[in-house]
């Protein structure tokens, strides 16, 4: 009787080199981690849009202020949604960002302004309210009514 014997197969050296599994679970954490962060990133450049729309509608306000004071002559800053007369002034943001101001601001001719409100509109959805209460024009960003949570108790 003559013993067969199985041929010995050749063991293929293994590739370094990561398994498809293993870059498709790298690749599922990375979306997870894109899903969560995301939310917050799309905050934060809303944010700071609405600080640069801010700082861009009280530099024209400052403008004014400065041309008012140039010239002597009395300005006032409208809502956009009324037609501007003689003297009256509106501003220009950005798209899709607008203005409400009630009442118009009135700059004197020395630029000592009135109190007035303003809202900074993105589309519909009010984003800021300003107010305006001393002579130097200068806006204030109204606190928002958003409930807070309760703060903890001292113990």
């Amino acid at each position: 009787m003559s013993a067969r014997t199985r041929p010995v197969k050749a063991r293929r050296p293994r590739r370094p080199g990561f398994s498809l599994i293993e870059i498709l679970v790298v690749l599922a954490i990375f979306a997870l981690a894109a899903a969560v962060v995301m939310p917050s990133t799309s905050r934060m450049l809303d944010q700071a849009t609405a600080h640069a729309v801010f700082f861009e509608f009280q530099r024209q306000v400052s403008d004014l202020r400065r041309e008012a004071n140039r010239t002597g002559e009395a300005i006032r800053l409208v809502d956009p949604a009324a037609t501007p007369g003689e003297g009256e002034r509106t501003v220009i943001l950005r798209e899709p960002w607008r203005y409400t101001l009630a009442p118009a601001l009135d700059i004197a001719p020395g630029g000592s302004c009135s109190a007035t409100t303003a809202n900074l509109l993105k589309g519909d959805r009010v984003v800021m309210t300003l107010r305006a209460q001393d002579a130097d024009c200068r806006f204030i960003r109204q606190a928002t009514t958003a409930a807070r949570p309760p703060e903890p108790s001292p113990r």
